[in-house]
């Protein structure tokens, strides 16, 4: 069972230290960096759910409870450090398509307003 635990932490950390890197290249407007490192901790949280459900069968059959529930509680700490990361990163990528929508709508309507001028075109 300790090696599981071992296990887990280690690929939770690596999730964490993953989604560190995405933030932070979210941030720098790095976007391709922020898709290859959150595909990268995909990975890694799938091998901690597989970890998790194999680590949940040995947990169930454990006499010492209190070390299960502490254990537990510093793995949900590490995930909600996760999520709140993963905040910030969807709303710089929101913020970057609301800001790419606006300059692709701007250029349409430049465009637009450009073609009446075109003397060219007269009739």
């Amino acid at each position: 069972m300790k090696d599981t635990q071992d296990q887990l932490i280690t690929f939770i950390e690596k999730a964490y230290e993953l989604t560190s890197l995405a933030l932070k290249a979210a941030q720098e407007k790095r976007f391709e960096d922020v898709i290859s490192l959150l595909e990268n901790r995909e990975r890694a949280i799938n091998i901690t759910q597989s970890l998790s459900e194999k680590l949940a069968l040995h947990q169930s059959n454990s006499k010492d409870v209190d070390l299960v529930v502490q254990f537990n509680n510093q793995v949900n700490q590490i995930i909600d450090k996760v999520y709140k990361m993963d905040d910030i990163i969807t709303e710089c990528l929101e913020h970057e398509k609301n800001k790419t929508q606006f300059e692709i709508a701007k250029t349409y309507k430049n465009k637009e307003d450009f073609k009446g001028y075109n003397l060219n075109r007269i009739k």
